[in-house]
């Protein structure tokens, strides 16, 4: 069957109607927020592990870029910028054999976060995260590997608790 020009038209436009919808990636920003940035990460004095605070930056940075629903831009110069600390690194004793050989073991990584609206100035209440990630002691890379893996659940569960949208509205309502 071939439709008429003017038929095909119409029919196109209502297709197009039909399949358009409201979806789109990322947890919507705070009303008015353009751009978003990641300050450099900082330790605190009683975590003696050096290095971490890069790779947490850039755990951070990535979250926002997959998450939020905003371009990143310098920390000068963004409407909302995520601060974050670590708080906590260790190594737990693990799984010993019979011999009294270790087999695996696990970092522990705990931090908390703050986003800043410089447009109000105003900071938000902190929000923390910890991770344990386990690793055998097979291969020397498998430890990195462990703390990198928890530094992105971290990252991640951060930026979302950070971005949560505001129920407030919702939670001062009862349900009917």
């Amino acid at each position: 069957m071939i439709l008429p020009y003017r038929e095909a038209l119409w029919l196109a436009a209502w297709v197009s109607c039909l399949s358009s919808c409201s979806w789109q990636a990322g947890i919507p920003a705070p009303a008015g927020a353009r751009s978003v940035a990641v300050d450099a990460v900082r330790r605190d004095g009683a975590v003696l592990e050096r290095g971490l605070e890069p790779l947490l930056t850039d755990a951070l940075s990535e979250a926002v870029v997959n998450w939020v629903d905003l371009p990143l831009a310098s920390p000068a110069e963004a409407d909302l910028v995520v601060r974050c600390q670590i708080l906590d690194y260790r190594r737990r004793s693990g799984v010993r054999n019979r011999e009294n050989q270790l087999l695996e073991t696990a970092v522990f990584v705990r931090a908390q976060a703050q986003l800043f609206d410089r447009r109000r100035g105003h900071t938000s209440p902190p929000v923390f995260a910890q991770e344990w990630s386990g690793y055998t002691l097979e291969d020397p890379a498998n430890e990195d590997a462990a703390r990198d893996r928890a530094l992105r659940v971290i990252a991640e569960t951060l930026v979302l608790d950070l971005f949560q949208p505001d129920d407030s509205a919702s939670k001062a309502t009862p349900p009917e």
